[in-house]
């Protein structure tokens, strides 16, 4: 068995080395085809540049789906060990799983229950929920009535966050809403349902769209055969995703790109449920492009259709820079699929440890029995049984006599006074009964986690609770599994991180590329608003086509690289940006409190090139030299866009290079001037 799992592991390995490899060779190759004859093919160049813009807004959304599925695989695991779940119980559980995860918005418990149990159904769930009832709605007019007879019900019975929640209402009531939560009963599997007006009480205005994705629940671990599924259902925990906020990344990153973004169901008819724009698609364009995804089981298309200022639109006016976009994209795409595959495989083997163990640990229970305990509080007795002791690795001769005190001395001072507070909720009439997880110390020195629940067995004439009794089960290796589950969770996020950090860098000189100029430039006049002055410089490299021509491109890319460096050494404050905005020209937005110590440190900048004295022969100075234009803005108000700064800072430049170039250029804006240009197209 450990053989064949190995064997396995090995050949997944070569499969996803192979798809890297093959992902790399095949993306380089056509780079370079691409390169050789951009001239003909500039618009095959655009459908492969929005394929891989495709591929990574499609990743941002699949990434979400998957991750909220997932979540609630592990939440109906976990769910089938705890038959007596309570409202406190899955509200913290809510709580903790609605704050990991952006998608979803709302968690539901959705229990089965038969007709002839309804009406003692609707009374435990009142006397947890005051005034709770089971109701369907009444139509379109927002109201609720009493449910139709069905052989079955499957009531929203808890809700995570309560507010405006769908409490009482029975999803039997919807054939569509059924639909899919059936399928996933007979699969042992979440599946999503199609897409349908979320039901909120109380809710006014229009209704938002979404979807639910339905996880069965056993009890006990997964049945086989789907009968025993069925016999074995309790019911369903429900994660609901509104739509809007589903795609709101990926409508972000298409917004960024110039593309639209449709969303289509394809199970059955075609179905539009999303629109960046707000509206449907009209006609059809030859570039669209079409991604497939499954959400939780039902068959999506995302389609993405560039708009006339589409950032592929000029790909023939710059073979290299295209070219070094071309590879760049290629191993962005290689790295996050290699991390993809990586992540994906470490989370397959992390379920099927737990899925093991909590198979391992079924049988275990049923062929041992539970520690018990039996509390006389008035005698300060405590009655535990053998197996109460053997959790601990003690046997009951060892502990006694057992008393309260004994538990109080084994268990963890930091959960102690946590324990005591859930007791002392249940000795008040609060909470139905006492459930606490704490740890406890074992004979050999090491902390073990306990679940322990209970409840008052026996009162005096005054109402006193007098005796309690209960159960304590060793939960230590769900706890262990919990940690590691989270762990993956945050190298998840952390390799999200580093892609995002990679998107915006200039492979070449590792300055900031032209992508992300706006942003910081947006950033910067946000804190200028406030009072402060801003400057945004631009300098171009002279002479370079010539130093290219006499030395060749590669030393001309050593030039670029040296002369990045020599700018970011200058730079003074964190806020001061670096960008490579195209071939030889780059930008610096940076603070200065007067035009004049802009000037200054724009002269700095000029200095420090100098000093470097990089030989160019075809220069009339005989070193690698650069023209600067600036623009300063005393007091800029809302009005000043990065377009307008790009605008005032490449006049400058011009004005720099027509007087001879190696010279700095200065445009200085008094509050409310220079803020309204005529942007050339190139800007936009």
């Amino acid at each position: 068995m450990n053989n064949r799992r190995a064997r396995e592991r090995i050949w997944q390995l070569v499969a996803d080395a192979s798809l890297v490899v093959l992902l790399l060779v095949v993306g380089l190759a056509g780079s370079v085809t691409a390169y050789r004859a951009l001239a003909l093919r500039a618009a095959d160049q655009q459908r492969e540049l929005l394929s891989a813009m495709g591929q990574s807004i499609v990743g941002a959304f699949d990434l979400q789906q998957v991750r909220a599925i997932e979540a609630l695989q592990v939440t109906a695991q976990m769910l089938s060990t705890q038959p007596n779940l309570t409202r406190d119980q899955f509200r913290r559980y809510g709580a903790s799983l609605l704050g990991e995860s952006s998608t979803m918005t709302l968690l539901e418990w959705q229990p089965v229950v038969p007709r002839a149990q309804l009406a003692a159904f609707e009374q435990r769930a009142a006397q947890e929920q005051p005034g709770y009832r089971v109701v369907e709605p009444a139509g379109e007019d927002g109201g609720f009535t009493a449910p139709q007879p069905r052989d079955v019900y499957v009531p929203v019975l808890y809700s995570w966050p309560e507010s405006g929640a769908a409490l009482g209402v029975d999803m039997a009531f919807d054939p569509r809403r059924m639909r899919s939560k059936l399928l996933a009963r007979d699969a042992g599997a979440p599946l999503a349902s199609e897409t349908f007006a979320l039901i909120r009480r109380g809710q006014i205005g229009a209704q938002t769209q979404g979807f639910a994705v339905s996880a069965p629940v056993y009890r006990g671990s997964r049945p086989l055969g789907v009968e025993a599924r069925r016999a074995a259902l309790v019911g369903y925990i429900a994660g609901i995703i509104e739509v809007p906020e589903l795609m709101r990344e990926a409508s972000l990153r298409a917004n960024a790109n110039e593309l639209d973004l449709f969303v289509y169901d394809r199970d059955g008819m075609q179905r539009l449920i999303y629109s960046s724009t707000g509206a449907a698609a009209t006609g059809s364009d030859e570039r669209d492009t079409v991604h497939s995804v499954d959400v939780g089981g039902r068959p999506w298309h995302l389609v993405l259709r560039p708009r006339p200022g589409f950032v592929g639109a000029g790909v023939d006016e710059l073979p290299l820079a295209a070219l070094g976009a071309g590879v760049l994209a290629t191993l962005l795409v290689g790295l996050a699929v290699a991390r993809s595959l990586v992540i994906r495989r470490r989370l397959e083997r992390a379920e099927a440890v737990l899925a093991e163990r909590t198979r391992h640990l079924t049988n275990v229970l049923d062929g041992t029995e539970a520690g018990t305990w039996d509390w006389y509080r008035d005698a300060e007795r405590l009655n535990v049984n053998e197996r109460w002791a053997q959790m601990l690795g003690r046997s009951k001769a060892e502990l006694e006599p057992v008393s309260h005190k004994t538990w109080e001395r084994l268990c963890h001072a930091g959960d102690l006074v946590e324990t005591l507070r859930q007791l002392q909720r249940h000795l008040d009439g609060l909470d139905e009964r006492y459930s606490a997880e704490f740890r406890m110390r074992h004979a050999d020195g090491h902390w073990v986690w306990i679940q322990s629940t209970g409840r008052v067995v026996e009162r005096d004439a005054e109402g006193r609770a007098t005796r309690l009794a209960g159960i304590h089960m060793d939960i230590s290796r769900r706890k262990a599994d919990e940690q590691r589950m989270h762990d993956d969770a945050r190298a998840l996020e952390a390799a999200n991180r580093q892609l995002r950090d990679l998107a915006i860098v200039d492979a070449l000189t590792g300055a900031f590329n032209r992508r992300h100029f706006n942003d910081v430039c947006l950033a910067a006049l946000v804190g200028a608003q406030r009072g402060q002055a801003v400057a945004l410089c631009m300098l171009d490299v002279d002479y370079f086509k010539a130093y290219n021509d006499h030395y060749g491109h590669q030393a001309g890319d050593v030039v670029l690289q040296k002369l990045a460096q020599t700018l970011k050494d200058g730079l003074r404050r964190s806020t001061d940006a670096l960008f490579r905005l195209g071939g030889e020209e780059f930008g610096i937005v940076f603070s200065a409190t007067s035009a004049e110590s802009a000037r200054q440190f724009v002269g700095q900048l000029s200095a420090a090139l100098h000093v470097q004295a990089m030989p160019h022969e075809q220069s009339p100075l005989r070193i690698v030299t650069a023209s600067f234009g600036l623009a300063w803005w005393a007091a800029p108000t809302s009005h000043l866009t990065p377009e307008t700064m790009y605008a005032q800072a490449d006049t400058a430049l011009y004005d720099a290079k027509r007087g001879g170039r190696d010279q700095i250029a200065i445009r200085c804006f008094l509050p409310g001037e220079g803020e309204q240009v005529e942007v050339p197209d190139t800007v936009r």
